[in-house]
């Protein structure tokens, strides 16, 4: 029994030793849509606001409209749009060759979870310096001027 309890204490070390993880940015989590490698710090300097959607979110399909808009309103801005999807790149592509939006996209290799988004759509707004500042979830018109007063505000600091 006395050498019994050093060898248990001795397994419970070993097997609660931490698991392995990669870096995130070891990870290719986030592509372009021809699959080649992104990190959302390359936007830092810019406020960014983030879209998370999918193909078959009515929502967020009618969310792009004022988003367009908004985006000609940030032209002269250190502003991005980005819409990111974590759906087939296939699929992605093939909606987006059927509708033409003048948006950024890009696709998550993941769950949403990674942006801790459980619903669509969902909208993130990082601040220049890349922390999360405010979000929005469920259809949105960002074409207001409370929204692009709040934008502005950020894109200021």
């Amino acid at each position: 029994m006395k050498l019994l309890i050093p060898v248990l204490l001795f397994l419970t070390i070993i097997g609660c030793k931490a698991p392995s993880h990669k870096k995130v940015d070891e990870i290719s989590i986030l592509t372009d849509l021809n699959g080649n490698s992104l990190n959302l710090n390359d936007y830092n300097g810019n406020v960014l606001i983030l879209n998370i959607w999918a193909t078959w979110c009515k929502p967020c399909i009618a969310e792009f409209e004022s988003l367009e808009k908004v985006k000609e309103k940030f032209s002269d801005r250190n502003v991005e749009i980005v819409a990111v999807s974590n759906e087939d790149l296939k699929l992605i592509n093939s909606f987006l060759n059927k509708r033409k939006f003048d948006l950024d996209f890009i696709k998550l290799n993941g769950d949403l979870s990674y942006f801790k988004a459980y619903s669509l759509p969902t909208t993130i707004i990082f601040d220049k310096s890349g922390n999360e500042n405010f979000r929005l979830t469920g259809g949105v018109n960002f074409n207001t001027k409370n929204f692009i007063d709040k934008i502005l505000d950020i894109e200021r600091l």
